[in-house]
This record gives structure tokens, C-alpha cells and sequence, in this order.
């Protein structure tokens, strides 16, 4: 008999998390605020990047620490440093240390609010229907994706940039409150401290981490630079490319995220690598709104059940009591490919233009694909821990 998908527990840390990212969705504009503050795309990507740069130099050490002391503290904590964060923006008017300064402090709160919240969800979801409970978990971060900028465009139209990013702090202050409700007995399942000594990253998690990492310099070239992107091809409001790209995501990942728990991870994980890679090509081919709509509509397809399929695959070959540190790989290896994208696609957009970024970030999915089919098959040990994780 199927385990019950959705939990009191599991639903309140999916809306913690969303609200969570309510804020962090929000400055998917930010790069406008840095134009308008006369900064160039090099220092978009640099302002953008160093967030993930910061997350990247923690994660390690929020990885031990949340299997030894618990989730929710992380979550709350990560939540609380993302508010204060937001509200600073407010008291910043040219591009300077105070703003990397922000991004650095919004790194850190997402690396441990992030990770404390993965963590938990992973945990709490049932294990025979894992990856479509994390695809349903994925949802609060999807929808985001769609209400953030599209509201955040508009409040910024009536109110400024000011109103925009204490609106967020408010998002991130009710993730707190949320988050303050989830029971602390329980959250972590922390091993004796043996198991922790003899903990081991096996080849085929490897793998997968590389996989995250290449993925996700595709998926953050196109989240960075789409707003200026958007905004200097006068194809309209940025929100039309996210509106797309979200509701695909959330119909994928209710329809099409559980494919893998009966089809096979790398089975699903394979072809939508390639549907990623024709989505962000295909931007920079887009020259009108109807063709950036369907361009975001195969995007959000492909990432919808891209993410929660590797993000599975990656749980299944791991320890309860390792969970955490392992979250924290998987969450850095996304973050390393978001970050180095920021910069390396930054230089591109620079001198050659988004269109040409779009075309060699588009080469980063087809690399992961090529990994993933060359070392990605489970070794039998691997395969008897978790058939989900079978060659089919």
C-alpha cells in the first residue's frame, strides 16, 4: 500500500519554504536595481555570483552541523538573516561594498535555510514516493518563480525598488513564524558518532554532484541575465518568461516528477537534460513575446523534472544520518554551477551579448548528459540499496 504523500509536517515546511522564497525570488530583479544604479552586466554577474560564492564556502560546515544539532534552528535561522538582509537593501543607493556586502549575508542565509528545509522535507517525505514528494516540495520554490517577479515588477512600478525589497523582508519574517511551529524532537535523525567518522561520498553520488553542478550553470546563465535579456530586446515584462517557465514546472513536476519512482532515475533524468539544453538554446533565437513564452515554457518543463529526479536519486544512496551533509553537497553543487555561471556568462554578455550566452550555456546540460550516460550507471551494491536507482 502507497504511503500517505502529504503530512502536517510535510505541508508546513513546504510553506515555510515558499515563503522563504518569496524573498529570495524577489531579487531575481535585483539586476535591474544595479543597472539602474549605473552598473555594467559584468557587475550584475559579479553582485549576483558572490551570493552563491558565500553559500558555496559554508555549505560544507552547515552540512555536518544540521546532522548534529538539527533542521529547524537552520531554517529559522537562515530565514531571520534573509529579513534583515532584504530590509538593508533599502538603505543602499550606488554599488558598492554594501551591496555585495547584502549578497554575501543573503548566500549565507540561503545556504542554511535552504539546506535545513531540503533536509527535512527529504526526510519527512515517505520513501516509496520520494521524488514525487519532493517534486510536490519543489512547488513552494516553482511558484515563487512566477509570483515574485511578476508582483515584484509591479510594486516596483508603484512603489520603487524600496517597497519591492521590504515586501520581501515581510515574506521571509512569516517563513520564521512558520518554521517556529515545526516540532524539534524529531527533526533530526543524527547516527553515533561512528557512523559520522566512516561517512564516504560513493563514485556514483559524485557523479550525480557533477550532473547538479553542470546543470545548474545552464539553469542560472538563463535566471540571471533573462531580466536584462528581456528588458533590452524590448520584448515586454520579464514576468511573461517566468509565468511560463513556472506553470510548466508545476504541471511537470505534478504529472511527470514521480515518473522516475517507477521508470528509473537516470531512465528520466537523461532526456530532460537534452529538453534543457534546446530550451536555453532556443532564447537566443527568441525576438518576440509568444516565442519567449514558449521558450519558458519548455525551459520550465525540463527543470520541473530535471531537479527533484536528481535531487531523489542523490537521497536514495544516502544514510538517514548523512542526509544532511549530503543535502549540503547536493544544494552546493547546484549553487557552484548558479555562481560560476554568474560570472563566466557575465564576461560573455559583456562583450559578446546575452545571445551568444545563451548558445554556450546551452553546451552545459549536454555536458551533464554525457557524464551522467557515461558514469552514471548504479554499480549492483547501489542498485540493491535502492532499485529506484536501476539502468531501465
Amino acid at each position: 500500500m502507497s504511503s500517505r504523500l502529504l503530512s502536517r509536517r510535510f505541508v508546513r515546511v513546504t510553506l515555510a519554504n515558499f515563503f522563504f522564497f518569496l524573498n529570495f525570488a524577489s531579487f531575481f530583479l535585483l539586476p535591474l536595481h544595479i543597472k539602474a544604479l549605473g552598473g555594467s552586466e559584468a557587475m550584475v554577474g559579479a553582485v549576483m555570483g558572490c551570493s552563491g560564492l558565500a553559500a558555496l564556502l559554508v555549505l560544507p560546515i552547515i552540512g555536518v552541523a544540521i546532522d548534529r544539532f538539527g533542521r529547524r534552528r537552520f531554517l529559522i535561522g537562515g530565514a531571520t538573516s534573509m529579513t534583515l538582509a532584504a530590509v538593508g537593501y533599502a538603505f543602499v543607493d550606488h554599488v558598492g561594498p554594501a551591496l555585495f556586502g547584502l549578497r554575501l549575508l543573503q548566500g549565507l542565509s540561503f545556504a542554511a535555510a535552504f539546506t535545513g528545509a531540503t533536509t527535512l522535507a527529504a526526510e519527512i517525505a515517505p520513501r516509496d514516493r520520494r521524488a514525487q514528494a519532493l517534486g510536490v516540495f519543489g512547488l513552494s520554490t516553482i511558484l515563487t518563480h512566477a509570483i515574485a517577479p511578476g508582483l515584484g515588477e509591479e510594486i516596483i512600478q508603484r512603489g520603487g525598488f524600496h517597497a519591492l525589497f521590504l515586501t520581501a523582508a515581510a515574506c521571509s519574517a512569516v517563513s520564521v513564524l512558520l518554521a517556529s511551529g515545526l516540532p524539534a524532537g524529531r527533526v533530526a535523525h543524527v547516527g553515533p558518532v561512528e557512523d559520522h567518522t566512516r561517512w564516504r561520498v560513493s563514485r556514483l553520488q559524485w557523479v550525480l554532484i557533477a550532473t547538479m553542478t553542470l546543470a545548474g550553470m545552464g539553469f542560472g546563465t538563463v535566471m540571471t541575465f533573462i531580466p536584462t535579456f528581456v528588458h533590452g530586446e524590448g520584448l515586454g515584462r520579464v514576468g511573461f518568461f517566468f509565468g511560463a517557465y513556472t506553470s510548466a514546472a508545476i504541471l511537470t513536476r505534478v504529472v511527470g516528477a514521480g515518473l522516475s519512482d517507477s521508470l528509473g532515475r537516470r531512465t528520466v533524468i537523461l532526456p530532460t537534460l537534452i529538453a534543457l539544453s534546446a530550451s536555453i538554446l532556443a532564447l537566443a533565437f527568441v525576438h518576440g513575446l509568444l516565442a519567449l513564452v514558449c521558450t519558458g515554457f519548455l525551459f520550465g518543463s525540463a527543470q520541473g523534472v530535471s531537479y527533484p529526479t536528481l535531487h531523489a536519486f542523490v537521497v536514495d544512496l544516502t544514510a538517514d544520518a548523512h542526509l544532511g551533509r549530503v543535502q549540503a553537497l547536493f544544494n552546493g553543487a547546484f549553487n557552484l554551477g548558479v555562481t560560476s555561471s554568474a560570472f563566466i556568462f557575465g564576461m560573455v554578455v559583456e562583450h559578446a551579448g546575452h545571445r551568444a550566452a545563451f548558445e554556450c550555456a546551452a553546451l552545459t546540460p549536454v555536458l551533464a548528459w554525457l557524464l551522467l550516460y557515461r558514469f552514471g550507471r548504479p554499480r549492483s551494491g547501489n542498485v540493491a540499496a535502492h532499485p529506484l536507482a536501476a539502468v531501465r
